[in-house]
């Protein structure tokens, strides 16, 4: 597994802008559903339109915590 660190970059592929660079940064997500928030993880953000173009193996810990909470109703 790939340690990435914030301030990374390397290329990706994004749903709105093509092949582009990326930069790793720390940020909150939302989980797909619209249920809970996963904070202060590790992405991979496109340098075009910001987006959030991938995750790191790395945060996925910190994304399980965060879902787990959510579904047992813990908070956000």
């Amino acid at each position: 597994m790939a340690i990435f660190a914030q301030g990374d970059k390397s290329k990706a592929v994004c749903s709105r802008c093509g092949t582009v660079s990326k930069t790793f940064v720390v940020r909150d997500v939302p989980f797909s559903d619209g249920l809970g928030i996963s904070k202060g993880i590790l992405v991979a953000a496109c340098d075009q339109c910001g987006a959030t173009v991938a995750i790191p193996a790395q945060s996925t810990a910190t994304i399980k915590t965060a879902r787990d909470h959510t579904l047992s109703g813990s908070g956000t």
